[in-house]
Order: C-alpha cells, then structure tokens, then sequence
C-alpha cells in the first residue's frame, strides 16, 4: 500500500509543477506579448503565431508522453520537462530574433506536456478512484496560482527597463527552481 503521507507530497509537487509548466510557461505569455512586441518590432500577427507555436508543441509533445514516460519514468521525464521549459523560458528572455524565439517558445510547449500529461497519471497512480478527483483537482491549481502571481509580478517587471526580457528571465528561473524541487519530492 502506498503511504497515505507521501501521497500529499505528490500532490504539492503537482502543484508547483503545474505551476511551472503551464502556469508560468504558457500563462504568462499573455502579459509579456505587448512589451515584447513592441520591442522586437514584431506585428499582430507574429506574436499570435509565437503563442500558436507554443501549443504546436504542447499538442506533438503529448503524443510522446507514453513513449517517454515508459522509457525514463514518470519523475526524471517531469524534471527534465520543467528544466526545457525554464531553458527556454530564459532563452526567450534574451533572444532578440522572431525565428529564434518561435523555436524557443515551441520549445516551451513541449515541456509543458511533457510534464503535465506525466504529472496528472503520477496523480492517478497514487490515488484511489474515491480521492483521485480530490487530488488532480488540487494539482490544477498549480496552474490558477501561476496567472495570479504572474498578474501581480509580470506588470511590476514590464515597468522596468528591458522589463519583458527580466520577466522571461525571472518566471524561467523560477520553473528551474521548481524542476528540480520536482525531481526531490517524486
């Protein structure tokens, strides 16, 4: 029997895994677009393809989640995943080329199903059908946490010089951070 205590640590990874992968990495976007814009003298257009570009990612990635998963496990594949979506998160933040960033930012995308997709079946292994619901439901909220925080530091962070760049840079460290917190507790 898997221990009832453990099982909590499971979910708090979940959350700030969550948190990382889709709260920061592809909530955020949203906020950061205009600055960005702006400064890379990119159009409507453009920076609508930089956020398509990033599910693209997320959409081919899942249909890798079983492959990967099976061959490196559940916890090493959502650590990994974290780490490419920080990697490219703070790429992102210093990049000054359209191309380069879409990359990056698809890049994004794929760590976030890679660690998502892998993250709610950690969830499903560990609960039972009478609190697994309970349990995925609480890990969701990695991803509520992610747009209210990011609401409240990406504005401060855009009213700075390079501002955009700073907020790439910070919320992708921060998804480092937290990759490897992941990789502690599963």
């Amino acid at each position: 029997m898997k221990s009832l205590s453990y099982r909590w640590v499971i979910v708090v990874g979940g959350i700030f895994g969550l948190f990382g992968s889709l709260g920061l990495g592809r909530f955020a976007l949203g906020m950061m677009l205009p600055a960005m814009g702006e400064s890379l003298g990119l159009s409507y257009s453009q920076m609508g393809v930089i956020s398509t570009v990033n599910f693209c990612g997320y959409l081919g990635a899942v249909l890798l989640c079983g492959i990967l998963t099976a061959r490196l496990g559940r916890p090493l594949l959502i650590s990994l995943a974290l780490a490419l979506v920080s990697g490219s998160m703070i790429l992102v933040g210093l990049s000054d080329h359209y191309l380069i960033v879409l990359i990056l930012y698809l890049l994004t995308g794929v760590g976030s199903a890679l660690s998502n997709v892998p993250i709610m079946a950690l969830i499903a292994a560990w609960f039972d059908g009478s609190s697994r619901g309970r349990a995925a439901g609480f890990c969701v909220m990695g991803n509520g946490l992610g747009i209210l925080i990011t609401g409240k530091t990406v504005p401060v962070m855009n009213g700075m010089s390079s501002g955009w760049r700073l907020s790439w840079i910070v919320l992708g460290s921060v998804a480092g951070g937290i990759a490897l917190l992941c990789y502690l507790l599963f």
